[in-house]
């Protein structure tokens, strides 16, 4: 079985990328006190989030991961207010966790430069708004 690391290199050497993810952490929540590394698929999780704050530039932006369906999805929100309940942003079409995971990394990567470049259109995501 290969480690995120390693999906996540092979992802960024298949595409080219050199853009770098290393602040990309997603918390895994196996039960409300017991937080995970991975799962394996068909694992049940409580939450799989990401935070992204920005203090100087006032933005926060929660990313939940979720299993729902039978595919795994991305859920973009203001932090405090998303739940897996919202619809989501992106389907990842597969229920393979290990591709779900590297692919959300890609898209917060994605959201994240967007609201930086363009700040003005993504207004919903700053905390003194």
């Amino acid at each position: 079985m290969k480690n995120l690391r390693q999906y996540i290199l092979e992802a960024d050497e298949g595409e080219k990328k050199t853009t770098e993810r290393g602040d990309i952490k997603f918390t895994i929540w196996e039960e409300p006190s017991k937080k995970v590394n991975w799962l394996e698929n068909n694992l049940k999780f409580q939450k799989i989030e990401y935070k992204h704050v920005d203090k100087k530039k006032h933005i926060e932006i929660d990313f939940l991961l979720g299993y729902q369906d039978e595919t795994w999805k991305l859920w973009i929100g203001k932090i405090g207010s998303l739940s897996y309940d919202d619809d989501p942003y992106y389907n990842f079409n597969t229920d393979d966790f290990s591709k779900a995971i590297v692919a959300a990394l890609d898209k917060v990567e994605e959201f994240v430069q967007e609201v930086e470049e363009d700040p003005d259109n993504w207004v919903q995501y700053y905390k003194d708004v």
